[in-house]
């Protein structure tokens, strides 16, 4: 089967989700409030596209290739990236974007989470190197078994990260996320 390659395009709402096919390769198309609701998009490559207000809640990107991509203002509730037993690489710049309950697991990222909310997002054996998670509300997230050496949560609050589960050389962090760091320990953290 050959691939399509859709390159430059500008798709409005609901223009492109029959688009989503296996092996398609999108290049330099910007998306702008499209609802992909409930879609499983399986070996899609992405490559220097912008997704602008779009609706991705309950989706699956499985075997999905991202480079360069940016997604402003979505919506990825209960959406997850990667699958078990296979590695999916992640190169992409999220802004004010919805991940509550979504779920990445065994991703390879080179990206940035900027002023996102992640409540009870799940982390799982991933590749976090060098993320930025830049100011983003994480309330109830959770880390297990990632790489996040280098990886800068000075600005953001609300998760749990067990460094005995999590390699987390380098890694940048402020005191008020402290109690998400040593959760397991019940241990109580009080000013003087």
């Amino acid at each position: 089967m050959e691939a399509d390659i859709i390159t430059g395009r500008t798709f409005g709402k609901n223009e492109a989700d029959t688009l989503f096919q296996e092996g398609t390769v999108f290049d330099k198309c910007i998306f702008r409030g499209g609802t992909f609701t409930t879609l499983l998009l399986h070996g899609i490559i992405l490559l220097d596209c912008r997704f602008t207000g779009c609706d991705f809640s309950l989706s699956a990107f499985a075997n999905t290739v991202m480079d360069g991509v940016t997604f402003s203002g979505c919506k990825m509730s209960g959406t997850s990236f990667g699958e078990r037993n296979s590695s999916h690489r992640l190169s992409a710049s999220f802004t004010e974007c919805i991940f509550d309950d979504a779920v990445f697991l065994h991703i390879t990222a080179d990206s940035v989470f900027r002023q996102c909310r992640m409540h009870a997002t799940v982390f799982e054996s991933c590749i976090l190197k060098g993320v930025l998670f830049d100011a983003c509300d994480m309330q109830g997230s959770s880390f297990t078994d990632n790489d996040l050496r280098s990886a800068d949560f000075l600005t953001s609050s609300g998760f749990t990260i067990d460094p005995e589960t999590n390699r987390l050389n380098g890694a940048r962090f402020s005191q008020a996320s402290l109690p998400g760091l040593l959760a397991k320990y019940r241990i109580k953290i009080e000013n003087p």
